[in-house]
């Protein structure tokens, strides 16, 4: 059977939304990583590189304790149990995953709003329990400054006599519900605005923003998350293939969990990422048509 010609129509849409995505992401991995241009990406990467080794974890019996996103573009994950070769492997395998994934869900999902907040909804929920945030965090200015705030907000809701100033005990809660989690967050505040921004602004997005702009930002996210899985696999691969630096990694972790070096480590995962982007893009968008036509 013969595809209609709204189907076709539906179908090049959205195959041109992701190509503009593919097209500009391509552009953007160009840039060297810590450029200001592609800077709050590379973050974002990391951060789902770090959440892939917790995640593991937990799927497979562990425990994850917490991590870190630091300003250098770097990450760890605190964790323990588990399956080691699967969590040691779920940092670059699981960046990769969540690309092809993602790209996957937001095309064939019928409504890729509910893919932008389930996924807005997760980094903000994983976030505000894995990246250490505690009131063993705050000092004693810290506890008065955000007791006063929080105060503030109580009393003008509880004394609103109109619309505005209960608008304004709305915003100065919300305010002050910023300033807690900043303080509870302490030296892993550069995470906490990694996954909570991430996650608030793709609820937004599904939210408010038309079918069209959503498909494009998960189409966008997808391709640099599973481009970056390929290029930060690559570079792992050079820095371990260096006989003279033997840095604590990925790689280094899995040869010591196994009887393979470190190279063939970095070159499995290369090849994982590209395949699963590569997969994840024919199932995609290839085989739809080759199906229907």
């Amino acid at each position: 059977m013969n595809m209609t010609t709204l189907d076709k129509t539906s179908i090049k849409r959205d195959f041109t939304l992701a190509f503009a995505a593919f097209v500009i992401a391509f552009v953007l991995w160009q840039f060297r990583p810590l450029s200001p241009v592609v800077y709050p990406l590379r973050l974002f990467v990391t951060f789902i590189h770090e959440l892939g080794h917790g995640t593991a974890a937990l799927a497979t019996g562990g425990e994850f304790r917490n991590f870190q996103v630091e300003t250098s573009g770097a990450g760890v994950a605190y964790s323990a149990g588990g399956i080691r070769p699967l969590v040691i492997s779920a940092g670059y395998v699981g960046t990769a995953v969540f690309g092809a994934v993602l790209l996957y869900a937001a095309n064939r999902v019928k409504n890729p709003r509910r893919v932008a907040i389930f996924l807005g909804l997760c980094f903000v929920l994983l976030t505000l329990a894995y990246s250490g945030l505690g009131l063993s965090n705050f000092n004693l200015p810290e506890i008065l400054i955000t007791a006063a705030i929080l105060g503030a907000a109580g009393y003008t809701a509880l004394t609103a006599v109109d619309e505005r100033r209960r608008w304004m005990g709305g915003a100065v809660a919300a305010f002050g519900l910023v300033v807690l989690i900043y303080f509870a967050a302490g030296d892993n505040v550069l995470t906490v605005i990694v996954g909570v921004v991430s996650g608030i602004l793709l609820i937004l997005i599904g939210l408010y923003a038309d079918r069209e702009i959503t498909l494009f930002t998960l189409n966008f996210l997808a391709f640099i998350v599973g481009l970056n899985a390929i290029t930060d696999a690559w570079i792992l691969y050079q820095i371990v293939s260096q006989p003279t630096l033997v840095p604590h990694n990925d790689a280094t972790s899995m040869a010591r969990v196994s009887v393979l070096p470190a190279q063939f480590w970095a070159t499995a995962w290369i090849i994982t990422a590209i395949l699963l982007l590569g997969a994840a893009s024919w199932l995609t968008f290839i085989h739809p048509l080759n199906k229907r036509g």
